[in-house]
């Protein structure tokens, strides 16, 4: 099994600022940042590729996709507001 360690250097000031003095909260927000960092990477990636996927697409599949979200739009929207209710 192979373990990975990570070092982080925190300035003091954050710490502070969150009121973190020990070190188990000290790792909990490490742990918090970390996992924060890691999604919003994985989203910006996940948007990319979305991105990427659609600008290769054809304009008719575009066209044809836009009709069909287009079409359940409404149904969407009245499921939303029931949902809501």
């Amino acid at each position: 099994m192979i373990q990975t360690s990570v070092k982080i250097d925190l300035p003091k000031a954050l710490l502070q600022r969150a009121r973190v003095s020990a070190p188990g909260p000290a790792r909990e927000l490490v742990a918090f940042l970390l996992e924060s960092y890691a999604q919003n990477l994985e989203r910006s990636q996940r948007q990319q590729a979305y991105e990427d996927y659609y600008a290769m697409r054809a304009a008719e599949d575009r066209d044809e996709e836009r009709a069909l979200l287009a079409d359940f739009a409404f149904s969407d929207a009245e499921t939303t507001l029931e949902d809501s209710a």
